[in-house]
């Protein structure tokens, strides 16, 4: 099964994956919940696109914590080959 991942960015060091599953749990199923802690952001993952554009539309700009949160599609990895 594909999910469909997306990053939120400008999250409070204070957040946990359990605040950040509660506050995207609403638009879908969600299949995945990181928060890289170091780097202040985090990614949720959907079980459908639909899902996923619904929580990246709603959510985007809303604050949490006194912070407004960033969030787009997330973006693959790229490996440096060399």
């Amino acid at each position: 099964m594909e999910s469909h991942k997306l990053y939120v960015g400008n999250i409070s060091h204070s957040m946990t994956e359990a605040d950040l599953r509660e506050i995207f749990s609403g638009f879908g199923k969600l299949t995945e919940v990181k928060i890289i802690r170091d780097r202040g952001f985090g990614f949720v993952a959907y079980a459908t696109l639909e899902e996923a554009e619904d929580a990246r539309k709603t959510m985007a700009g809303k604050e949490f914590e006194g912070r407004a949160l960033r969030v787009e599609d997330a973006r693959p990895i790229y490996q440096n080959t060399r």
